[in-house]
C-alpha cells in the first residue's frame, strides 16, 4: 500500500487528477455508505472501516481493479474462488484477482472474506464502534503490508466522520452527514485529514493463516488460481428465479463456490425454495437440517449441495458453536466434517478445540457426548490419535462385540466414540471405528 500522509498528501494531491480530490471521497461515501451500513448490520464489521478501506484500496473507485473488475478491496482469487478473474501485476506479475458483477458484490465478498477466515476471528471480539482497534487488528492479522495502514484507515475515518455511520447502526439514529475536515472543498489535506491515496499498486496480503507451500514457479504461488485472464467483468450464470416469489429481497452470497443466501427470520424455507426453484426437502439436505433445526438470522442457507472440503485447513471452535455451525460457515458437508475429525453426530467438540476442515485429524479432539435429549455428558471423551479411521454399517447378524472383534478394538472405545450408553445397536446404523 502506498503511504500517503502528512506532506506526501500535499504532493500527491498536486500530482493526481481531481478524481483523487476530497470531493471524490465524499462521492464515494455517498454512493457506498448504505451497503457498508447493511454489511455492518449483517456481520458486525464497522461501516466506517469498510468504507475507509474501500476509499484507500480502490482510490475512490478509480483503481485498475475497481474499474476493470469491480474489485474495491484488492482481494485475490485463492483456491476457493470459482468465479471470473482478472490478471494484474501486484506482489508478482499477473496475479489473479476476483471479478465481481458489481461493486456491491465486492463489498459483500469483503465481509465474507473477513468473517470466514480464522486469522481475522479476533477482530469480531472487538466492540463494533472500536474502529481504531479494527484498523490496528487488520494490520496485525496481515491484511496489509504497509506499516502505516492503521493510521491511513483511522485518518480517513476521523477526517470524514465515518464513525457516525457506525453509530447509526448501533443506536438506530440518523447519521450526521460525513463532512470534510475543512469547510473548503479545495482545502489542502493535512495529517488529520489525509488526501485520497492514488490507486494502490499492492493489495491486501489475504492468504489463509497457514505456512505457504513451496512455490512451483517464480511468478505465482500455489494459492493463486490459474484461470484465463479477462479484461472486463464476466457475470456468473443467472440464478433461476420463480417469478411469483421474485420480489422477495434476499442477500445472495457465494461461499466456498456454493450459492447461498443470508437467512432472515421473516422469510420461510418454503418461500426461499419457491424463489429459487429448490424443494424444501433439498434445502434440508443441502443445509444438514432436521425438523428440529432452528435457523438463526444471518446464517447461510445453501441453494445447492455443499462441497466436501474447503481451502481453509482448520477452525477454532468458539463457545456455543456446533459442528453444523462450522459446516454452514465454511460451506462444507457436515458428514464430511465429522468424518475428518473422527467423531460421530453424538459428539460435540469443546470450545477452543481446533476443527479440521481439510485432510484428516492427526491430534486428539476433546468432546462432549450428546444424548437423545440434546444434553451434554461430562467432557471426558477424546478421540485419541486416529491412525486408521473407518466406518461400519450395522448388518443383521452384527453385535457390538462381533464388530469390536472384527476391527480389533475394545468395546469401550466403540461405545465412547459413538456415544452409546449400552450395547444396543440397530440394523443400518453407522458406527465410527478407529485404532486408538
Amino acid at each position: 500500500m502506498r503511504l500517503v500522509v502528512c506532506c506526501l498528501s500535499f504532493i500527491l494531491c498536486g500530482m493526481t487528477a481531481q478524481a483523487q480530490s476530497p470531493k471524490a471521497v465524499m462521492d464515494y461515501i455517498e454512493k457506498y455508505k448504505n451497503i457498508a451500513i447493511e454489511e455492518m448490520r449483517l456481520t458486525g464489521i464497522p461501516a466506517s472501516v469498510t468504507l475507509a478501506q474501500g476509499i484507500h484500496e480502490s482510490g475512490c473507485g478509480q483503481s485498475v481493479l475497481a474499474l476493470n473488475s469491480n474489485n474495491h478491496f484488492g482481494i485475490k482469487c485463492h483456491n476457493e474462488w470459482s468465479g471470473a478473474s482478472y490478471r494484474h501485476d501486484d506482489d508478482q506479475p499477473q496475479e489473479c484477482f476476483r471479478v465481481y458483477k458489481s461493486p456491491e458484490e465486492s463489498f459483500k465478498d469483503h465481509s465474507d472474506f473477513l468473517k470466514n477466515r480464522p486469522r481475522y476471528a479476533g477482530l469480531f471480539k472487538l466492540k463494533a464502534n472500536d474502529y481504531k482497534g479494527w484498523a490496528r487488528g487488520l494490520k496485525a492479522a496481515g491484511y496489509a503490508t504497509n506499516p502505516q495502514y492503521p493510521q491511513i484507515i483511522i485518518g480517513l475515518i476521523e477526517a470524514y466522520k465515518l464513525y457516525d455511520l457506525d453509530r447509526q447502526v448501533l443506536n438506530g439514529d440518523a447519521p450526521a452527514q460525513p463532512v470534510l475536515a475543512s469547510s473548503s472543498a479545495s482545502a489542502v489535506p493535512t495529517a488529520s485529514a489525509p488526501g485520497v491515496p492514488a490507486a494502490p499498486t499492492q493489495y491486501p496480503q489475504s492468504m489463509p493463516a497457514q505456512p505457504k507451500v513451496q512455490q512451483t514457479t517464480t511468478t505465482a504461488s500455489v494459492e493463486t488460481v490459474k484461470v484465463k485472464a479477462v479484461t472486463t467483468p464476466v457475470s456468473a450464470p443467472a440464478t433461476q428465479i420463480n417469478a411469483a416469489y421474485g420480489g422477495i429481497q434476499l442477500d445472495e452470497r457465494l461461499i466456498n463456490g456454493v450459492r447461498a443466501i443470508v437467512f432472515k427470520p421473516s422469510v420461510t424455507l418454503y418461500a426461499i425454495g419457491q424463489k429459487y426453484n429448490v424443494s424444501v426437502e433439498d434445502l434440508y439436505a443441502f443445509n444438514d437440517m432436521t425438523p428440529g433445526t432452528s435457523l438463526k438470522a444471518g446464517e447461510y442457507v445453501y441453494l445447492e449441495k455443499k462441497k466436501s472440503e474447503t481451502s481453509y485447513y482448520q477452525y477454532e471452535l468458539t463457545e456455543g458453536e456446533t459442528m453444523r455451525d462450522v459446516a454452514q460457515k465454511f460451506g462444507v458437508q457436515l458428514p464430511e466434517l465429522y468424518k475428518r475429525n473422527g467423531i460421530n453426530t453424538n459428539c460435540q467438540p469443546l470450545p477452543g478445540q481446533v476443527i479440521v476442515l481439510r485432510g484428516n485429524r492427526e491430534t486428539p479432539l476433546k468432546f462432549h457426548v450428546v444424548d437423545n435429549n440434546g444434553k451434554a455428558a461430562p467432557a471426558d471423551g477424546t478421540t485419541g490419535v486416529l491412525i486408521d479411521t473407518c466406518y461400519h454399517k450395522v448388518e443383521d447378524s452384527d453385535t457390538l462385540y462381533s464388530i469390536a472383534r472384527q476391527y480389533n478394538v475394545p468395546v469401550e472405545n466403540l461405545m465412547r466414540l459413538n456415544g452409546l450408553k449400552d450395547n444396543d445397536i440397530k440394523i443400518g446404523q453407522t458406527l465410527l471405528i478407529s485404532s486408538l
